[in-house]
C-alpha cells in the first residue's frame, strides 16, 4: 500500500516522465490500485484528481463507477472532464443519466486540444462517453449539441451518434449535414453515415446527395453512395436506384397514338381514291415515293431517338431543404 501512495503522489509531479511511469505502474497493479484511488479521488485536496481518474477509467474496475459519477459534480471542472471521460470507459449503464445531465455543464472550457486546438469542455467528454456507452436515450439531449458554438462540442456528438447507431441518431446525422456550416464536420458526418450498417444510412447519404445547397457536399455524399453500392447489393429500396425509374405507360398514353393512326389511314384513304378518280398514274407514283422514303424516316428517327435523362444525382436539386446554419460569433 505504501508504494501504490508513493505512486499515486507521483502522478503530481512536475516531470511529466515520473508522472507517465507512476500512471504505467499503476496500471499494472490494476484492481490492487482502485480503493486507494478512489480515496484519493475523494479528497479534495489532493493533487492530481483528473489524472486519478483518468487511471481508474483506463483500470476499468466498475467499482469506481459510483465515485467518479460523484466527481461529474466536482468543483475542479477539469476532475469533471476526465470522471466523464472515465465512464465511458467503464462501459457501465448507471453513468448514463449522470451523463446525460452534464451535456449541458455550463462551465467554460478546461483547456486546449493540443491537436485540433479547439477548447476541452465537459460537454464535449460527456458526448464522447454516452457514445462509447451507445446510450440511445441520449438522443435528445445530443440534439442540442449539435447547435453549440464550439466546433469541438459539435464533432464529439456527431461521432456518439455515429456509435449509438440508432435510426433516431441517423436522422439527426442528416440534419447536422444541412445546417452545419463547417465543410470538415459536414465531411465527418458523411463518413460517419457511410459506415453505419443500417439500410437508412443508404437513404440518408441519398438525401443528402440531391437535397444539400453545397455542391461540395453533395458530391461527397454521392461518392460514400456509390462507394456502398458498389460494396454490397442493397434490396428492397427502390428510391436508392441511381437510374431514372421507368414509369408505366398511362392507359391515355397507349390510346392517343392509336386514334392518331385512325385518323391518318382515314386522311389517307379519302385522298388515295379522290387521287385514283382524278389521275390513277399519279397517285401510284406517290403512293409508291411514300413507300419507299418510309424506311428512311424510320432510320433516321432511330438515329434522333434522345438521350437518357440525367439520374437523380446528376442533377441539380430544384429546392435546398435547409440553407447552412451561420456560425455564433
Amino acid at each position: 500500500m505504501d508504494i501504490i501512495a508513493r505512486l499515486i503522489e507521483q502522478l503530481a509531479a512536475e516531470d511529466e516522465v515520473v508522472r507517465v511511469q507512476a500512471g504505467e505502474m499503476l496500471l499494472q497493479m490494476g484492481s490492487a490500485a482502485v480503493r486507494p484511488l478512489i480515496d484519493a479521488l475523494q479528497n479534495p485536496r489532493y493533487p492530481a484528481r483528473p489524472l486519478i481518474a483518468s487511471t481508474l477509467g483506463q483500470i476499468g474496475d466498475k467499482r469506481a463507477t459510483e465515485p467518479l459519477i460523484h466527481s461529474l459534480q466536482d468543483q475542479d471542472k477539469s476532475v469533471r472532464l476526465h470522471a466523464a471521460l472515465a465512464l465511458g470507459k467503464l462501459k457501465d449503464k448507471r453513468a448514463i443519466q449522470p451523463l446525460i445531465h452534464s451535456l449541458f455543464d455550463e462551465m467554460p472550457p478546461v483547456g486546449t486540444d493540443p491537436l485540433t486546438g479547439n477548447p476541452l469542455t465537459v460537454r464535449a467528454a460527456a458526448a464522447q462517453a454516452l457514445g462509447e456507452l451507445r446510450a440511445s436515450e441520449a438522443v435528445p439531449a445530443l440534439k442540442v449539441l449539435l447547435q453549440d458554438s464550439n466546433p469541438s462540442i459539435r464533432r464529439a456528438t456527431i461521432q456518439a451518434l455515429g456509435q449509438i447507431g440508432t435510426e433516431d441518431a441517423l436522422t439527426l446525422l442528416q440534419q447536422a449535414v444541412l445546417q452545419e456550416s463547417d465543410g470538415l464536420l459536414c465531411e465527418l458526418a458523411i463518413r460517419t453515415v457511410a459506415h453505419m450498417s443500417s439500410p437508412k444510412a443508404m437513404e440518408v447519404l441519398y438525401a443528402i446527395a440531391v437535397r444539400h445547397p453545397e455542391a461540395s457536399v453533395r458530391a461527397m455524399a454521392e461518392e460514400r453512395l456509390r462507394e456502398r453500392q458498389a460494396a454490397e447489393t442493397i434490396e428492397g429500396l427502390p428510391s436508392l436506384s441511381l437510374s431514372s425509374p421507368t414509369q408505366a405507360p398511362s392507359v391515355r398514353s397507349l390510346f392517343l397514338p392509336l386514334w392518331g393512326w385512325v385518323v391518318l389511314v382515314i386522311i389517307g384513304a379519302w385522298a388515295l381514291m379522290v387521287g385514283w378518280q382524278w389521275n390513277r398514274w399519279v397517285t401510284a407514283s406517290v403512293v409508291v415515293g411514300l413507300a419507299a422514303l418510309l424506311p428512311l424516316v424510320l432510320w433516321r428517327r432511330r438515329r434522333r431517338r434522345p438521350a437518357p435523362s440525367p439520374t437523380p444525382l446528376d442533377r441539380e436539386p430544384l429546392l435546398p431543404s435547409s440553407r447552412p446554419r451561420k456560425e455564433t460569433p
